[in-house]
């Protein structure tokens, strides 16, 4: 189990925290931990057992979760002493399989329910199972199991449902998580002996390497598991937070989430024991799967919770404030200024060009049509394709082996040494950026040739690599197993220095890959500087101070494997030195020189590893050279976290195969309508009174702009659309609208495609509720009168009888923000019963539509703000204006549903049968909350703006103002700050460099 890697901030702010009562500063008592649940209620955190006393121990009370897992376990060593060796190979290679995927298929689909929706604890709450009323037996029986595992601190009454939920998934983790581990020992078990060492000496070297990463792999759990104890070891923050400080020292130090990098160290161990290939691969493939776990559970659940919370929650929490701070009787004026006024021009920062074009890194930011790019690819083809097809032409490797390598060493020399002696220069007298000023030019232009400069450099070290590698290629006659491992070893150090090397940037960022502290020494001198450079120790650098010198070539050493090639050795280890020698001499004087005392000696290994040392005998040997620097301290002050450059990569990794199961959907999908389109849901087989559901568009802005003979309806692109539904009293509370383009359904009987998350409940219950988290926009509805209907005899209007009259509730669900189709087209809504796809009403077709950019202040409602120095006409070539037209558009973009419930299913119970709340009924009030008040905000919270919402607002952009932006380009912008205003400006300027092209200029 992964821990979250947070700052160290010495504050008092919910972070994993041991359970084990701790004794206070003066030792006068015991400190109980303070847990809060996601709806803010407190309570004091229980003591938990220790899992392996209460297991394993004969003298402890068993419970029913002890006797299945101790019974799972039997299973497996009865299968390892019993059978045959050909049929427990199989059997526990099988079982192994299968508790690895309940572990990181199952254990991650329920924690990411969890995190997502409070999913598990909805369950609970739904089904009652924790509920004296109304769990019945079951209750009886959890209640026991509960208060059997737990200590006399423990009531089961006095702790919310989060803390026993959490309690029982604990005893689902520990049936998975030790038949996991039971399967892998005793199929290791069945391996050893079956190794064919080339030499006498190998046996008894690999038995020992594998012994010394069995206790690693120990030492890592057992000092893992002393800072995090066992709420963060069972994942207890995806249930509740603990209001208590920890300090991450230790193994924590060592590796980011050491859980699950080195703390698997004992997989391989056990494969060097064993000396089979079927071991190692299978202990690979589930290290594999640990990463993909991590990706997609723990760090989205770790960044929402610790890091960044969602925009959702960003923005309705400063909404409620604002409201709140407007509603005391003694607000000033001042307080509830409006903050959209204008200031002036010269207050804003102009955002040099890089702002808006970021750099070519490596090949990241690649550009067809800038002249550098274009050249570099020229370069790659003359240097490196060239030679390849005259080698794979001719069959004269050798020779084109040599100029490979005579390449590859001045690559080498020249970004080591000579741009080394460069920078160095650049160092003591600024030699760089005065050559460019004595030419004219200045700090900018010196810095963006030096970029430019540099990443040639990078990028014809990698290929002249590959390049010798390519050549040098030649296994012979070696033995398959050979080869597959070796390979298999190399693709693992190029992914290890894709991962390094990506951390390295996440924690730098443009400024600091480039050596920008080389070039400026305060924000104020290039565009790209942070507002504040200082030396700060986060993601890969708070374990390595170096890590290119340390890590940096580790993808070369991968070559030299996969090759067979001693010359890429070679190569490799040239470079590793000249990487030394640049730290040595350039690096180092000039971040001592530039911070000072920031800088630290040892690294976050090194200093484990002196303790670990003292510790381990007793006295002193190695003094404690840690400084007190920034907590948390890399080369920039927005450092992001440490397991984001894993998430790229594994994203990145799987993006293929996700795009061939989107498009398999796809085609079954279409197969699966075409069937249904004959076919009746036999859901509605059973439903009253199917003609009195329906639904009604309430009319939106853009309809008024139509003739009034049109009958359309049409909105707005970003515009909420509100929908009038009517069904039954007895109507199922699960039922719910979905949106979809008018052709994407070939039946009228049943939806064929999903909703895309375009969907919202009519009349949700206390059971769906309990899943609504902040910022959900599928429950934002409500009843709002109850009517009588009549019936006619043996009408279609009732499918039972149907004579006389029936009730019908009549209610308002709204469409926004999520919940909202964000692309201009034509659409249906449908009505669905109760969960299900079966349709039981559908709506006019309506059309969503932009409009030119002069309408969209009037499309909105909205009144033009502008300063006494800008016209007053709407002009489209001043950029204030443009300004607060993008302010509407993008605060519909990323306007946030703010749903509560305000009135409780208790208080209306006792209702009289006019009362809409007379069924167990319950309020929810919606609000469509716009996150930004300026043209001076910025345009995310944070400067972090997300690829789908990148995407979002760029096609918001180029619907409503004719121009289109890579997303790639707004989140770079975001990065650096950019606000409305900034945009708003870009946005004439390149109006006014396409106007030129337009057709109504060539007509004229």
């Amino acid at each position: 189990m992964v821990v979250r890697q947070r700052q160290q901030k010495r504050s008092s702010v919910p972070l994993p925290a041991t359970f084990d009562n701790a004794v206070d500063a003066e030792g006068h008592g015991e400190q109980i931990p303070t847990g809060r649940t996601p709806d803010g209620k407190a309570f004091s955190v229980p003591k938990t057992r220790d899992m392996m006393q209460s297991l394993f121990n004969p003298l402890t009370p068993k419970t029913t979760f002890d006797l299945v897992t101790l019974l799972a376990l039997s299973t497996h060593m009865l299968v390892a002493l019993a059978l045959p060796l050909a049929a427990k190979r199989k059997i526990l290679l099988a079982s192994f399989a299968f508790w690895r995927l309940c572990y990181n298929g199952g254990l991650g689909w329920i924690l990411n329910w969890q995190s997502s929706r409070h999913g598990l604890v909805a369950l609970f709450k739904r089904r009652g199972w924790l509920d004296p009323t109304r769990g019945g037996r079951v209750y009886v029986w959890l209640r026991g199991e509960l208060e059997a595992k737990m200590g006399p601190d423990y009531m089961f009454e006095d702790v919310p449902i989060e803390f026993n939920v959490w309690l029982l998934y604990r005893q689902l983790v520990d049936l998975i998580l030790l038949n996991d581990f039971a399967a892998y020992f005793f199929l290791c078990s069945c391996y050893i002996g079956s190794a064919n060492d080339a030499e006498p000496w190998h046996s008894p070297l690999r038995i020992a390497g594998g012994i010394i990463l069995l206790a690693f792999n120990l030492w890592v759990k057992v000092d893992a598991h002393r800072v995090v104890r066992d709420y963060a070891w069972y994942w207890g923050d995806f249930f509740f937070l603990v209001e208590q400080t920890l300090t991450f020292d230790g193994v924590f130090e060592m590796a980011p989430h050491p859980m699950y990098s080195i703390g698997y160290a004992g997989y391989y161990g056990g494969s060097l024991i064993t000396g089979s290939y079927t071991v190692f691969y299978v202990s690979l493939a589930a290290h594999m799967l640990q990463f993909l776990f991590l990706s997609f559970v723990e760090n989205p659940h770790i960044e929402k919770t610790y890091e960044r919370p969602p925009l959702a929650v960003q923005v309705i929490k400063k909404s409620r404030t604002r409201r709140l701070s407007l509603s005391l009787p003694d607000a000033s004026d001042e307080s509830v200024k409006d903050d959209s006024t204008p200031c002036s021009q010269s207050s804003i920062r102009e955002k040099h060009t890089s702002t808006w074009h970021p750099d070519l890194i490596v090949f990241k930011n690649f550009d067809l049509f800038r002249a550098s790019d274009i050249l570099i690819v020229l370069l790659l083809v003359y240097s490196v394709g060239v030679p390849l097809c005259f080698m794979w032409m001719t069959g004269y490797t050798q020779i084109v082996l040599r100029y490979a390598v005579v390449q590859c060493i001045g690559w080498i020399l020249f970004r080591t040494l000579a741009l080394g002696l460069l920078l160095k220069k650049q160092s003591t007298s600024q030699i760089i950026t005065r050559w460019y000023i004595k030419h004219g030019g200045n700090g900018e232009e010196a810095f963006s040739s030096w970029r430019a400069v540099y990443n040639t450099a990078m990028i014809m070290t990698y290929a002249s690599f590959g390049l010798v590698a390519l050549a040098a290629y030649h296994w012979g006659n070696v033995d398959y197993g050979s080869i597959v491992l070796f390979h298999t070893l190399g693709i693992l150090l190029i992914g290890f220095h894709v991962w390094s090397s990506r951390s390295v940037y996440d924690s730098l960022g443009d400024f600091g890959w480039f050596y920008g502290d080389f070039f400026a020494r305060n924000s104020s001198m290039l565009s790209l500087a942070p507002a504040d450079i200082k030396l700060y120790y986060t993601g890969i650098y708070r374990y390595l101070n170096n890590p290119e010198k340390v890590i940096g070539q580790a993808a070369f050493y991968g070559l030299a494997l996969i090759s067979r090639s001693q010359a890429v050795f070679a190569l490799a280890l040239l470079l590793q030195v000249c990487t030394f020698l640049f730290d040595t001499y350039v690096e180092a004087p000039h971040m001592q020189k530039t911070y000072g005392d920031q800088v630290r000696r040892d690294s976050g290994i090194v200093r484990t590893v002196k303790n670990a040392v003292n510790k381990g005998i007793g006295q002193p040997l190695f003094a404690d050279s840690a400084l007190d620097v920034e907590p948390g301290s890399g080369l920039l002050p927005n450092g992001i976290s440490e397991s984001s450059a894993v998430a790229d990569l594994l994203a990145n990794t799987t993006r293929p195969v996700r795009d061939i199961l989107l498009d398999t959907k796809d085609l079954i999908s279409i197969t699966t309508a075409r069937i249904a389109e004959k076919a009746v849901p036999s859901e509605l087989a059973n439903v009253d009174y199917p003609a009195f559901y329906s639904l009604k568009l309430v009319a939106g802005q853009a309809s008024e702009t139509h003739a009034a003979n049109d009958k359309r309806n049409v909105y707005y692109l970003g515009e909420s659309i509100k929908v009038i539904w009517q069904a039954p009293l007895g109507h199922s509370r699960r039922d719910w609208i979905g949106a979809y383009p008018v052709t994407a359904n070939f039946s009228n009987q049943i939806t064929t495609v999903g909703s895309k998350g375009c969907y919202v409940y009519t009349h949700p219950d206390d059971n769906l509720l309990a899943e609504m988290v902040v910022g959900d926009s599928i429950f934002a509805s409500r009843v709002q009168k109850k009517v009588s209907v009549k019936v006619k005899s043996g009408g279609n209007g009732a499918r039972k009888g149907g004579v006389g009259a029936i009730q019908v509730l009549q209610g308002e669900s709204l469409f926004s923000s999520a919940a909202l189709p964000f692309k201009v087209g034509t659409y249906e809504m449908r009505l669905h019963h109760g969960g299900t796809h079966a349709v039981l009403a559908q709506s006019r077709p309506f059309e969503i539509t932009s409009c030119d950019t002069k309408d969209v202040m009037e499309a909105f409602g909205n009144d033009i703000v502008v300063s006494p120095q800008s016209p007053t006409n709407m002009d489209l070539e001043d950029p204030e204006f443009m300004s607060q037209a993008l302010l509407v558009v993008i605060n519909k973009t990323f306007a946030v549903t703010d749903s509560h419930v305000v009135v409780s299913s208790e208080d209306h119970r006792g209702g009289g049968r006019d009362s809409v709340s007379d069924h167990g009924d319950v309020v929810v009030e919606t609000d469509v909350v716009e996150p930004l008040e300026s043209i001076h905000d910025a345009i995310a919270a944070d400067n972090v703006l997300e690829e789908n919402q990148s995407k979002r607002l760029g096609y918001a952009i180029r619907e409503y103002f004719g121009v289109e932006f890579a997303a790639d380009v707004l989140v770079h912008a975001a990065k650096h700050g950019a606000t409305v205003y900034d945009v708003g400006k870009r946005i004439v300027e390149a109006r006014k460099a396409l106007s030129v092209y337009s057709s109504s200029n060539i007509e004229a």
